[in-house]
């Protein structure tokens, strides 16, 4: 049987694609750290990828731990492309749209780099670790991942708006809500994954994982005060200083190449989410 090694892979992400191929976690919760070379050797030894997911994610955090963010992010990179490197062995790397900054169109994979925090900088530093090889790696840049089980230390804004909705608390949002985000469904990242792994690239290549749909933070927040049937507010604040105003992917290259496109439509995915955390409660 195919075996993968995923490193993070009791995270949000990581833990659906340990599901979706039946591989194996390397993850910091159990004690394997992406750092210790030695123990990532041994882990390796049978697989036949890596899904390198591990990674520090919360942007306002790298601004304030810039060394912490870069030893996990960049040094652990480093350290799982080298033991890569070593056997031969391709990685599918989860980077992020944080890599493009401030934008006022849908982006491509050839549009300007302009990373605007650490955490971003460091998925731009990732990203040239493997272009330094000869491997058929693949670099996936996500969009605005949401989900059931995702944590709520680094959550998003669907996660916290539905938290509050579920609990008649009033939504925040900070500006007028005219900010636009790309939405994509935590299952169509893994299958996302699932098949760049799949793919028989021979060189570096880069994709954007997004819906291509654009959202704006007040029709979200609409939406899910209709789906949960809260009687909450919307409530707006000053605009908080860093924020991104508008980010949308230009997936053609993913459809076209991959031939992946997002499966799971927003109020589908939020419907999912929903019932999920409605469970919790229930606990």
């Amino acid at each position: 049987m195919t075996k993968y090694l995923i490193t993070g892979g009791e995270g949000f992400i990581g833990g659906r694609i340990v599901r979706e191929t039946g591989g194996v976690s390397y993850d910091i919760k159990s004690g394997s750290d992406i750092l210790d070379k030695k123990r990532l050797e041994e882990a390796v030894k049978d697989a036949c990828g890596i899904f390198h997911c591990a990674a520090r994610i919360s942007v306002p955090e790298s601004v304030s731990k810039p060394d912490e963010y870069y030893k996990t992010n960049v040094e652990g990179t480093r350290s799982v492309f080298d033991v890569a490197e070593s056997i031969k062995l391709k990685i599918v790397f989860s980077s992020s749209a944080a890599v493009y900054g401030d934008t006022t169109v849908a982006v491509g994979e050839e549009s300007a780099i302009n990373p605007k925090s650490p955490y971003a900088q460091n998925k731009v530093d990732g990203e040239n670790i493997l272009k330094d090889s000869l491997l058929p790696h693949i670099a996936l840049r996500y969009f605005n991942i949401y989900g059931p089980g995702q944590s709520s230390q680094y959550a998003g804004v669907i996660t916290s708006f539905i938290e509050n909705a579920l609990h008649d608390n009033d939504l925040i949002i900070y500006g007028d809500g005219s900010q636009v985000r790309d939405f994509v469904f935590v299952s169509d990242i893994a299958r996302a994954n699932v098949m760049a792994m799949e793919r028989n690239n021979v060189s570096f290549e880069v994709y954007n994982i997004g819906s291509g749909t654009e959202t704006s933070i007040k029709e979200l927040a609409e939406m899910i005060l209709r789906l949960t049937g809260s009687t909450a507010k919307i409530i707006y604040k000053q605009p908080r200083s860093g924020d991104i105003i508008y980010s949308k992917a230009d997936t053609s290259k993913a459809e076209r190449v991959m031939k992946w496109k997002a499966e799971v439509s927003l109020e589908e995915g939020l419907l999912e989410t929903i019932s999920f955390y409605k469970g919790l409660m229930k606990k």
